[in-house]
């Protein structure tokens, strides 16, 4: 197995592109000690490493408008991964054709080793490309201000490098053909070094045909020249058409070329800036809001600020830190810079966290997605002529949009897959009522400091909220928590945090816990009501014919208290039973004589729910199981299914089929599984 690319190390994984036999491989490996993780460290490109392991094929998403890792690593020309068990040992086979990798390999470590561990993600970044170690609340806080473009190196950055190189190559005395053809190798070699991505791309080979244009006495336009270099990467890697740098880098640059004439009128250098800032984030808004669901709304203004601040100031302190501490290892030579980086990680951070910094829209469909680039271009050309109807068509069309997001004629109910746990969002026509329950969560495993990832994963920030929000959600009238367990919970916090709630629901006594506990005093904290519920209390839900049928009583002990809620929406008769068990399925059985189409069965299909009894009271038509896929509960029981298969039953499991959806139009709905 060879190694071709940077591995990456988070925590007690190490990932690799590889190549065996010809054919390019992901490969992942476990470690078992902290030492075995500091051996690996030093595992390079063109290193040929012996292993023994499985190979698996990428799993895809599992809900709606959720990232597809299948898909992703598809269009990288990879199919498999392997799941290595056991290294048998690595030997460095690089060769001349590695060194521009190994030099961007030991220049991203050397930032590992010897730069402040707060600035080491956004040194990464600006000088590599590299942005796997940024945090995930400076990459959001970015992302919310409208200016992540910044952690990423854009055309501007390779523009700037290649005017300094070539004036000083001008100054030490080389002939301007020289000078150019020099930069030309510097930008080959500036596009390994940097990874590759695609506004590096497009931005070096734009200057190349423009200087080789120059040398050729051919005058061609920077139009013709973005076209060419469109063209030759699409028919080169047909695939990078789905990347979201590509699409944005040539969508900003399209639009900016073709402005160009408009925004050089302008009479200041600040008007100028204040154009172009304008055409970016008008030509990046359809891609912003399909991919990321929401745009910032002060992104005008950030970018305004951060664009010349990066540019000018944090760009070239950089560099020369990075340069300076080659020659000099001091630490104070880092103290201006790390104070530099700090402040503006705290400034991004606190900027972002005030209410209205972004607006949520959804993902939209190809209609409103044609409708918002045809309103943009339209907007464009009005620039052009000093005509700005098309200008309150766009904001026109935009609170269309936002009007179909909350005021749609359809109704959903989608048990989310948030693997073993529960989540399901009850999304009623009309905005007559949305609300969540559950919210996820994984059970925590004691892990030694060196086996934490730097961004862990959580269900509430990397499922439910971009799960929410691509449906343009941004309020719940309820938040409705069954019971206390972990799986059920462990999201809240993020959603509490990034929705605004009407209501907390939780079961009577679940609050001693510790966890809930937790949760309560944010929603208090936030001035959310919360409220402990048993059958007959009242709640939003009630207005939408929703109720509450357990628990019975308020003493509280587990699952068999869960909040059950029974309703009829889509003109099917609906029951969410939590982590009901059999004690509690007795209870609800012996005071209720209720039919039951649907049934979300109890406790991820455990054999200690959903017993022949309860089945035979309530005869549900349809049974859905919310599990993870290879869980160590074993869930769904084989009993449970067998059972519910006896019966006739229409079964639907998270594992297996990722998200249900249930989408109904007045009394008319159909069921769709996101996995077929």
């Amino acid at each position: 197995m060879f190694i071709d690319d940077i591995p990456t190390i988070d925590g007690s994984t190490f990932v690799s592109f590889a190549k065996v036999e010809n054919e390019k491989i992901l490969i992942r490996y476990y470690f078992d000690t902290e030492e075995e993780k500091r051996l690996f460290a030093e595992v390079s490109p063109g290193s040929v490493c012996k292993v023994k392991g499985q190979l698996a094929e990428p799993p895809h998403g599992k809900n709606p408008h959720s990232f597809d890792y299948k898909d992703y690593l598809s269009h990288q020309g990879v199919y498999w991964i392997l799941e290595v068990q056991e290294f048998e040992g690595c030997v460095d086979r690089s060769t001349w054709k590695h060194g521009l990798t190994q030099l961007r390999f030991q220049g991203l470590k050397r930032i590992e080793r010897e730069f402040p561990p707060s600035t080491v993600g956004i040194t990464q970044a600006l000088l590599f490309g590299e942005t796997g170690m940024i945090t995930e609340d400076t990459m959001k806080a970015f992302r919310e201000l409208g200016v992540v473009h910044l952690l990423a190196i854009s055309g501007l950055h390779v523009g700037l490098l290649f005017a300094i190189l070539h004036y000083l190559l001008l100054r030490v005395g080389l002939t301007r053909e020289a000078a150019s053809l020099t930069g030309i190798l510097f930008l080959l070699c500036y596009i390994v070094l940097t990874g590759g991505s695609p506004s590096v791309l497009r931005a070096s080979f734009m200057l190349i045909i423009l200087i080789l244009g120059k040398q050729t006495s051919r005058n061609i336009g920077v139009i013709d020249s973005l076209a060419t270099v469109f063209l030759v990467i699409v028919l080169y890697e047909p695939f990078s058409v789905f990347n979201v740098g590509f699409q944005l880098s040539f969508a900003v640059s399209f639009s900016l070329v073709l402005s160009s004439r408009t925004i050089l009128q302008s009479s200041s250098s600040f008007k100028q800036m204040v154009s172009v800032t304008m055409v970016a984030q008008l030509s990046s808004l359809p891609f912003v809001i399909y991919h990321f669901y929401e745009f910032s709304l002060i992104g005008f203004l950030t970018n305004l600020f951060y664009v010349p601040l990066f540019s000018i100031v944090i760009l070239p302190m950089a560099i020369l830190t990075y340069l300076f501490i080659s020659v000099v290892s001091s630490g104070w030579a880092m103290i201006p810079y790390q104070i530099l980086l700090e402040g503006i990680q705290w400034l991004s951070s606190t900027i972002a966290s005030l209410p209205f910094s972004t607006l949520v829209m959804g993902r939209p469909n190809v209609f409103l997605l044609l409708g918002y680039l045809i309103l943009i271009y339209f907007v464009f050309v009005g620039m052009e002529k000093k005509k700005y109807l098309s200008v309150g068509l766009l904001f026109l069309f935009t609170f269309l949009h936002l009007f179909l997001n909350n005021y749609h004629p359809y109704g959903e109910i989608v048990f989310i897959d948030v693997g073993q746990g529960d989540a399901t969002l009850i999304d009623l026509p009309y905005n007559h009522g949305t609300y969540l329950i559950d919210a996820g969560g994984e059970i925590p495993f004691p892990k030694e400091e060196w086996e934490e990832k730097k961004n862990r994963f959580s269900v509430g920030e990397d499922i439910l909220v971009p799960f929410l929000k691509s449906k343009g959600i941004t309020s719940l009238d309820a938040l409705i928590l069954t019971h206390g367990d972990l799986d059920h919970i462990g999201g809240a916090e993020a959603v509490l945090d990034e929705m605004k709630v009407g209501e907390l629901l939780i079961s009577p006594g679940s609050g001693e816990k510790m966890e809930v506990d937790r949760i309560v005093k944010m929603a208090q904290e936030k001035r959310i009501p919360v409220k402990e519920v048993m059958y007959r209390d009242n709640w939003r839900g009630d207005r939408n014919g929703l109720h509450i049928v357990s628990p019975l009583d308020k003493e509280y002990e587990g699952n068999d208290d869960s909040i059950v809620l029974y309703g009829e929406i889509g003109s099917k008769k609906w029951l969410f039973t939590g982590d009901l068990e059999k004690e509690g399925e007795r209870a609800f059985v012996a005071t209720f004589d209720l039919p039951v189409d649907v049934l979300k069965v109890g406790h991820h299909g455990s054999n200690t729910s959903t017993s022949e009894a309860f089945l035979d009271e309530t005869d549900p038509s349809v049974a859905v199981i919310s599990a993870g896929e290879t869980n160590r509960f074993g869930h769904p029981h084989p009993e449970v299914v067998e059972r519910l298969k006896e019966r006739g039953l229409t079964i639907y499991n998270t594992a297996v089929n990722g998200a249900i959806t249930y989408r109904f139009w007045d009394k008319k709905g159909t069921f769709s599984a996101h996995l077929p």
